[in-house]
């Protein structure tokens, strides 16, 4: 395994301080110290105080709850720049994949003889796909042999070849003139997206991204995901209205989207093979590693961490129910509130995107001034002020198309904004051996909200859309009362 870290991957020891470098450098300092002429000053050694003494422990209790398995040296420290783009390229790319689809599925599929029941099974498919495949991917990417680390290039790789496939299909379904192709190439894009829980996990990383970065990294993913939603609603709008005269019975407007796409991840393969570098362990680090993992079974998650976790899954459910939800119904709603066709919600949906996208860029500096869970607090805020302006209008009968805009780009910019943090945040309050579980409990709670949300989205005017909106603020209540409860326990130091 020794060689094959060599070759494959960059030594953990090139990518930060180790334990013992701290005291090297202490020592260097003091045997300078050693050379100098003595001075005729006499020194007297006073006991600590019963006060600084509990100031000390203090001190030094919190630096072993909240900074655990943190050195000093490692706070800024990153894994290589060029796998960092890897990562949030393939976010973008999975999103592209999931929305590419959204402007002509209905179209697609009542020309394969579908109906719109059959089209929302379509888009909802591979979200309980990746949730059946995350423990065989799981495993797949955690092998014995990598003594507790994660190899993302594995799940990388993965990714790329399933949604390959599953373009494919999608597209000859046309030609075959068979509509279970499209779910079937659906089911492959499905797999493709367990890479959406890896994405969380890389860039929050104990092992080889510093405190001082986590925050930073999970806003870049985010901003990451909107671009991804922005460019795969207006691409997939625009290549099928390029295409809509084309005769040919494979490109044309209903697989030019999706044609696209498999030409993309065939190009991002390639690259990611040559050019990917997976973050591994050297010998002395791979030891001390499974010391720290045989010294950690003796530990237990206390009941507030518990509760923390509990937390995490609910504000991930509501985030992401929320935003899933209104994608779904913008569709429906716009056409019977403003005669919206499916290229003018398609551009609405892409235009929102590109409107909150500066200031999701401009949110990944918050983390310099503000804590995880101040970020957090901000975005719910935000979010929820949008649905209850939103709630107030519609229930009055006076909602235009711009406010209608504004009040849903607001939301998904706050809601956006607040899960940054999840990941960084989980990863400053608890022990490593437990941030595959938390890995699993969001992106679990992000994949029910993407099919709960559909569903719930696709039938707005059948809950009311005052209801529809009522269901999402009252969620929105629930996460800020368990935050504000929990608040004290998740404090962090700013850096």
């Amino acid at each position: 395994m020794e060689n094959l870290q060599a070759k494959d991957g960059v030594l953990l020891s090139q990518r930060r301080h180790t334990a013992s470098s701290g005291p090297t450098r202490r020592a260097s300092a003091f045997s300078r110290t050693e050379d100098m002429e003595p001075v005729g000053e006499s020194i007297e050694l006073r006991p600590l105080s019963s006060k600084q003494k509990q100031l000390q422990a203090e001190d030094n209790l919190t630096t072993v709850e909240a900074g655990m398995h943190y050195f000093e040296e490692d706070q800024d420290m990153l894994p290589p720049k060029r796998s960092i783009a890897f990562i949030l390229i393939n976010n973008m790319m999975c999103e592209m994949s999931a929305t590419t689809a959204l402007p002509i599925s209905a179209a697609y599929t009542q020309y394969l003889g579908g109906t719109d029941a059959f089209s929302g099974l379509v888009i909802g498919i591979p979200t309980l796909v990746s949730l059946a495949f995350m423990y065989p991917m799981l495993l797949f990417a955690n092998p014995k042999s990598a003594h507790g680390y994660t190899l993302y290039f594995r799940p990388l790789f993965t990714s790329c070849f399933a949604h390959i496939i599953g373009h494919l299909l999608y597209s000859l379904a046309y030609r075959a003139h068979w509509i279970y192709l499209i779910l079937i190439g659906r089911m492959f894009n499905g797999i493709g997206f367990t890479m959406f829980l890896y994405h969380k996990k890389y860039l929050a990383d104990k092992y080889f991204v510093g405190r001082n970065r986590s925050t930073f990294l999970s806003t870049l993913n985010i901003l990451a995901q909107t671009l991804g939603f922005m460019s795969g609603a207006f691409l997939g709008g625009v290549l099928a209205k390029a295409s809509q005269n084309s005769r040919n019975s494979y490109w044309n407007e209903y697989t030019a989207g999706s044609w696209f796409m498999l030409i993309a991840w065939g190009v991002y393969m390639i690259f990611l093979k040559v050019l990917f570098k997976e973050v591994l362990p050297d010998d002395n680090r791979d030891v001390s590693h499974r010391a720290e993992a045989s010294q950690a079974q003796s530990i237990r998650l206390s009941f507030l961490q518990k509760c923390f976790i509990i937390f995490l899954f609910l504000a991930a459910f509501t985030c992401y129910f929320s935003i899933m939800g209104y994608q779904t119904s913008i569709p429906i709603y716009a056409s019977r509130a403003y005669n919206y066709n499916p290229f003018q919600t398609g551009n609405f949906l892409a235009l929102s995107s590109l409107v909150i996208t500066p200031f999701i860029l401009f949110s990944t500096l918050l983390s310099k001034w503000l804590e995880d869970r101040q970020i957090m607090l901000l975005g719910v805020l935000l979010g929820a002020l949008a649905l209850v302006i939103h709630l107030i209008l519609d229930a009055v009968h006076k909602l235009p198309v711009q406010p209608y805009f504004v009040l849903y780009s607001l939301m998904t910019f706050g809601y956006g904004v607040g899960a940054a943090p999840f990941m960084s945040l989980s990863s400053k309050q608890l022990h490593p051996k437990f941030q595959i579980l938390v890995s699993i409990v969001v992106q679990v709670g992000v994949s029910l909200a993407d099919t709960v949300g559909a569903i719930t989205g696709g039938a707005i005017y059948n809950i009311t859309t005052v209801g529809f909106i009522a269901m999402n603020l009252g969620l929105a209540v629930l996460v800020l009362i368990v935050l504000l409860c929990l608040w004290n326990s998740i404090k962090e130091k700013t850096t």
